[in-house]
């Protein structure tokens, strides 16, 4: 449970004016950084997949209508290495390596051990498990518990700025948020089209199809790739670049079974054993690009697969 420390300060003359309802906003970041968000404005939608649909999953069903009721921004891609550094002063490498000399035990499935164990990383090597390092990729090797720290420090940070309008924290958002954004009010299989379609996917995100044949730089171990720079596909309708491909992003919630039925503003069970990321990745087939695909992996696990968007939500906490 992370508590948001509340910093009552006046907004100084010609400072940035703060995010406000129904515009796009762009985050100042320590050492002049921006981090480009849109609003995605409430409503609702249709959560999982058909029956029908190619490459579904049993557990992108029972179909459920969901609404929500506020609207929140998201990231206009996922946070870039370059962006970590400039609000946590640490780079790729170096969190990498600390990483690596991580002895915490962690919980996974019932069995504990470190991070470097369960993953299988060689602690001497972190070359062997790191791909490209350039402020605009990505950033990768990211738990759970690493994203929603940096998303506390920008709520602190914020605050502290006189920016962020009362109620709201920079969070992740929870999986029916990003399912909504990522659709964009579509309806089928990507945002774009059905997955299976000669070029849908090309257009739209960095998977296992399109990214080894032109990828430069160093590849990660026998994959023949890496991830990518953030944003270089087409955006969808809400102008969101990335959802499908290039890294897997961390949800908020819990992993658990879908309802059915009608529901408003879902945040997922109240515990489980993995945390719910959405998305697909550069090393993903294209079944595991659509929009109702999921995955749930073990809250202290990193990898170069996985990363994280950034949402700016009403929330409850004080």
């Amino acid at each position: 449970m992370f508590r948001y420390v509340v910093c009552a300060c006046l907004l100084l003359s010609g400072a940035t004016p703060a995010p406000r309802p129904g515009q796009a906003w762009n985050l100042p970041l320590p050492g002049n950084g921006r981090l480009p968000m849109a609003w995605v404005a409430p409503g609702s939608f249709t959560m999982g997949s058909p029956d029908s649909e190619n490459g579904r999953k049993a557990d992108e069903g029972p179909q459920t209508r969901v609404t929500l009721r506020k609207g929140y921004w998201m990231g206009r891609t996922e946070v870039t290495v370059g962006q970590w550094k400039a609000v946590t002063g640490e780079t790729l490498r170096k969190h990498v390596e600390q990483m690596l000399r991580d002895d915490s035990l962690y919980d996974f499935g019932g069995k504990v051990q470190t991070l470097r164990a369960f993953m299988h990383f060689d602690p001497a090597d972190p070359d062997k498990i790191m791909a490209n390092e350039d402020d605009g990729l990505p950033m990768y090797f990211v738990s759970w518990n690493d994203a929603m720290d940096f998303c506390h420090r920008l709520t602190v940070l914020e605050r502290a700025n006189g920016r962020l309008p009362k109620g709201y924290a920079y969070t992740l958002p929870t999986e029916a948020q990003w399912e909504y954004a990522c659709r964009a009010g579509t309806t089928g299989p990507t945002w774009a089209g059905p997955q299976d379609v000669p070029g849908v996917l090309d257009s739209i995100a960095w998977y296992k199809g399109d990214n080894a044949p032109t990828y430069t730089g160093k590849k990660l171990g026998n994959s023949g790739a890496g991830p990518r720079e953030a944003g270089e596909k087409n955006a969808n309708p809400w102008g969101l670049q990335d959802m499908p491909g290039n890294l897997w992003e961390w949800c908020r919630d819990w992993y658990g079974p879908y309802p059915g039925g009608q529901v408003t503003d879902p945040d997922g069970p109240a515990a489980g054993k993995g945390r719910v990321n959405r998305g697909g990745s550069w090393g993903s087939g294209a079944s595991d690009e659509r929009s109702a695909n999921r995955a749930q992996n073990p809250q202290p696990e990193k990898s170069a697969y996985r990363g994280f968007r950034l949402a700016l939500c009403q929330t409850a906490e004080p």
